[in-house]
């Protein structure tokens, strides 16, 4: 069955934070006395992404009281840095964390570079494009901030719907409101539970977006270094 949608995560796959996370943490570690690379944070965030995924589809975040929230952003903080090779005491961990949200405040949003190319290439080839992410309901604003708005058919959040990937409930509003088969789907995403995954709950065919090489050593999945891959995946007829 020919392809003839491609949904795509937002966070990490199409949008990034300038400052970069990783770029921040390292400079809020070193506040710190503690030594870390960009590329040991990315890992880091990544490794705590699939950890994060695993204790919310346990005890969703809004079942959690205050305090065990709080116990898990403090979970989230450390396993970010022992991802990243850094063991560090949770108190430690949480004074790094704090100092990069400081850091952070003057953070925007701003796409990635291959990501207009990306979507003119899929959208000259008739593929309907859209998009599912674990963001409330202010998605669609942000996008048309973005210049997303008129490339994205059909769009779906965790606000929306009431559940986060890799739930296959979002994976299913996405293919209702399309109104498409799972086969006729590509999903890219940059998370290995979340998006790779959670697409394959449902059988929609996933991709990884790996920009740092992070998932070198996957062999379960399509994984492309940039977006501009993405249409080479893509068969129409």
């Amino acid at each position: 069955m020919s392809v003839r949608a491609v949904l795509f995560d937002f966070m990490g796959t199409l949008a990034r934070f300038v400052p970069e996370q990783a770029a921040l943490l390292v400079a809020a570690a070193a506040s710190q006395g503690v030594r870390l690379t960009e590329q040991d944070a990315r890992r880091g965030f990544a490794a705590a992404g699939d950890w994060w995924v695993l204790q919310v589809e346990q005890l969703p975040l809004e079942e959690r009281g205050p305090e065990e929230r709080k116990e898990l952003y403090r979970g989230f903080d450390v396993r970010v840095l022992q991802g990243g090779g850094v063991h560090l005491p949770e108190e430690q961990a949480f004074l790094i964390f704090r100092e990069l949200l400081r850091q952070g405040q003057g953070s925007r949003l701003a796409l990635f570079d291959d990501v207009e190319p990306a979507l003119q290439q899929l959208r000259a080839r008739g593929v309907s494009l859209g998009m599912i992410s674990n963001m409330g309901r202010e998605l669609p604003q942000v996008l048309k901030t973005l210049g997303l708005g008129g490339y994205m058919a059909t769009v779906v959040s965790s606000g929306e719907v009431g559940v986060s990937k890799p739930h296959p409930r979002i994976f299913r509003a996405a293919l209702e409101r399309a109104g498409l088969a799972p086969q006729e789907v590509l999903f890219v995403g940059d998370q290995y539970e979340n998006d790779v995954l959670g697409a394959r709950k449902v059988g929609i065919t996933p991709i990884l977006v790996d920009r740092y090489d992070l998932f070198s050593d996957l062999a379960d999945c399509t994984r492309v270094r940039s977006l501009e891959e993405v249409p080479d995946q893509v068969k129409t007829t």
